[in-house]
This record gives structure tokens, C-alpha cells and sequence, in this order.
């Protein structure tokens, strides 16, 4: 799991999990964005910035990329969804700043994963983000109703939470 296990989009995770709605909206533009970053990433990758040795520039480049793509799905939901615009406008900029896209679309590329595995392993990637996200946010609303101590209401009893959620999910490594 890139949340989890990599730590990949805490920040999202922590902001986007308040209510289940948000979670499972910030879920779908991940997927959605991390699907198409890949699919625009990867050939950029292989066949522009390998053939000219210049790989130490794909960080930079993929981000544009992930700002492009974010951008571009900003306009499409304010041009022909625009009783969504409110929600929206405020999910897909954490979309934007969340450090689980570039992680994945950055370790497609380092691991060297061919067209198919890269796409597949970003939608993958995206859904452990979604099922993180999830659970966080029903996590959340029950605790909401529970009785915490003083020092660890709100983020503190969240990534407590989190870290047994991460142990939970090392305890299945290697079973697929």
C-alpha cells in the first residue's frame, strides 16, 4: 500500500479522510489521475528523456505532467459538471499536491515497468490509496462518537490509527 507502506500521500490522507463523501471523492480522482499520469508519463520517459540521457529532469517533468492532467480535469468538471464544481474544486488540488501520484508514476520508471505493468500497477496504486483513505475516514467518523483523551483528539489518534493500519496491511506482504 502506497499510503502505509511507503508513505506516500499522508498529507491528502490526513485532509481528505474528515468524511467518508470527501474520501471516496479524493479516491476517484487519485485512481483517475495517477492512471492517466502514468499513461502520459511512461513514453515520455522511455522515449524522450532516455534517449536523451536526461532522467535527472523526469521529477520535474512528471509533476508538470500531474499539474497538466489536474488542470485539464478542473476545466472538464467546471465546463460540463458545474453543480460539482464546488466539491470538486476543492479535491482535486490535494489531488494535485499528493505525493502518492508522483511516488508511484517515480517508481514505475525506477523499477523499469514495462507500458501495461506501469498502468496497472498505477491503477493498483491508486485503489490502495482509495482503500486507505476509506477506511481512515470510517475510522474517523466512529471515533468521532468515542470517548479519546485530551492529547490525542484529532490528527494524533489518526495517525496512531494509521500506523496500526499500516502493521495490519505488512501482516498481509507477500501473500499475492
Amino acid at each position: 500500500n502506497v499510503v502505509l507502506g511507503q508513505m506516500f500521500g499522508v498529507n491528502a490522507v490526513i485532509r481528505g479522510s474528515d468524511k467518508m463523501s470527501n474520501a471516496l471523492r479524493l479516491s476517484l480522482s487519485v485512481i483517475v489521475v495517477t492512471f492517466l499520469s502514468s499513461m502520459i508519463t511512461w513514453p515520455i520517459s522511455e522515449f524522450i528523456l532516455g534517449k536523451l540521457q536526461i532522467r535527472l529532469f523526469q521529477t520535474i517533468i512528471f509533476l508538470l505532467v500531474e499539474s497538466i492532467i489536474v488542470a485539464v480535469l478542473i476545466a472538464l468538471v467546471n465546463r460540463f459538471f458545474s453543480e460539482k464544481r464546488k466539491v470538486y474544486g476543492r479535491i482535486l488540488p490535494l489531488t494535485l499536491i499528493n505525493s502518492a501520484v508522483l511516488g508511484v508514476i517515480l517508481t514505475n520508471v525506477q523499477v523499469g515497468y514495462s507500458f501495461l505493468r506501469s498502468t496497472v500497477n498505477s491503477v493498483c496504486g491508486g485503489l490502495g490509496f482509495a482503500i486507505a483513505v476509506i477506511i481512515l475516514a470510517g475510522v474517523r467518523e466512529r471515533i468521532a462518537f468515542n470517548d479519546v483523551p485530551k492529547p490525542f483528539e484529532g490528527v494524533p489518534i489518526l495517525l496512531v490509527t494509521s500506523g496500526l493500519m499500516a502493521i495490519a496491511f505488512y501482516g498481509f506482504t507477500g501473500l499475492l
